[in-house]
């Protein structure tokens, strides 16, 4: 009769050894060692097999706990081969699963009578002692074994509680990502943080859009006429993709949802965190020349047939109220190019009486400005003093 180790790499086979597991006594190894008749050979040859799988055990708990840290968190995640978490987890302790197997072989009593073809092969789990609920009491206790014995109840038992500490990682995981799943708030709070994370920069972004832009304009208005609620795809691509699907998706997702807004693709990515507010900063900028802005003669101006160059200053002020870029604790920016970004799509986008000063003379100003240490709140207020009757909810 041959007993099979194979261990089914789904829900059944991780219960089933879950379950075995959880049911270890040092009862069952004494009678195992009497009625598969273990002799000092067989103890240091399961010793050894044992301390391997310890080993392995040690190495996959410990990449285990790691990788639950953030997994819940993410949603996409990093090596993605559209698992479902359950057969991901089987995986990546898929060693100990197996070695786990071996062991309860090693406590099968050894039956040299062959039985018809049909019953050949039997589960390992139904037969090995150390899952045996019934075993006959040890009258004299562990005392009269040899310290070999000894050392193998130890050792057994700290495998199978190190066994099932793991494994209760594992269902932990499962559980929370299936009450995550439930929760669409969290869920969306989640897929920001994880489109802020991917796509940490405007340039990267843009660099992304670039990419993606083998989709054609017809196809972005296909998918935004036929777009499944966000309520029903979140839960359902919960860690299903991977962190490249994310980055491309958060820029179609961002893009769609500034186009809502009246926003085109630049723009919706300028304010892919707050497209009202791109909406209203972009309903302002036709609107400069009627807003009294200081400005220069220049003789660029004068060539070009304009009344002349808006002053850099008040254009330092309008970055900043254009809540393009964000700042550290002091005011300074974090992300420049993003403000260059801002700069260039208003040059692209007014046409108007006067000229933007020039990006150097913008940055030299600016510079001067924080020298001066004013804070951000500064400039936006400068600026915020111009357009005040402009704004959506100034009181009629």
């Amino acid at each position: 009769m041959l007993y099979s180790t194979i261990v089914q790499r789904d829900e059944t086979g991780f219960n089933n050894i879950y379950e075995a597991a959880q049911e270890f006594e040092a009862e069952n190894v004494l009678e195992a060692i009497l009625t598969c008749k273990f002799d000092q050979k067989k103890i240091e040859k399961t010793l050894n097999l044992l301390r391997h799988y310890q080993y392995r055990l040690n190495n996959e708990s410990m990449d285990l706990v790691e990788f639950s840290e953030n997994f819940i968190e993410q949603y996409a995640t990093d090596h993605n081969e559209c698992f479902r978490l359950t057969e991901k987890l089987i995986r990546r302790i898929g060693t100990t699963m197996t070695g786990s197997m071996k062991i309860f072989r090693s406590f099968c009593p050894v039956v040299h009578r062959r039985l018809d073809e049909r019953h050949n092969i039997v589960p390992v789990l139904d037969y090995s002692r150390l899952t045996f609920r019934q075993f006959h009491g040890q009258f004299f206790g562990v005392d009269v074994y040899a310290s070999s014995v000894k050392t193998l109840l130890h050792e057994l038992a700290t495998f199978f509680y190190h066994l099932v500490t793991t494994m209760k990682i594992c269902k932990d995981m499962i559980r929370k990502e299936e009450e995550t799943r439930k929760d669409v708030q969290k869920l969306k709070a989640i897929f920001e943080k994880d489109c802020d994370e991917v796509l940490h920069s405007v340039r990267e972004m843009f660099r992304t859009f670039d990419k993606i832009q083998l989709v054609s304009e017809e196809e972005l208005a296909e998918r935004r006429k036929d777009a499944t609620p966000m309520e029903v795809w979140l839960p359902r691509d919960y860690h299903r993709y991977d962190r490249q699907w994310i980055k491309t998706e958060g820029i179609k997702i961002r893009i769609a949802t500034g186009n809502q807004y009246g926003l085109d693709n630049e723009a919706a990515l300028l304010w892919n965190n707050n497209p009202e507010w791109g909406q209203t900063v972009c309903s302002i900028l036709p609107k400069l020349d009627t807003l009294g802005l200081p400005y220069k003669n220049s003789k660029k101006a004068a060539e070009r047939g304009k009344k002349g160059t808006y002053d850099s200053r008040v254009m330092v002020y309008m970055i900043k109220w254009s809540g393009v870029s964000s700042t550290d604790t002091e005011g300074r920016i974090k992300d420049e190019e993003k403000e260059r970004r801002f700069y260039n799509y208003c040059i692209k986008n007014f046409d108007g009486d006067y000229l933007f000063p020039t990006w150097p003379a913008v940055c030299r100003e600016r510079k001067y400005l924080y020298s001066q240490n004013v804070s951000h709140e500064w400039f936006v207020k400068n600026f915020e003093s111009y357009v005040v009757d402009l704004l959506p909810h100034k009181v009629q």
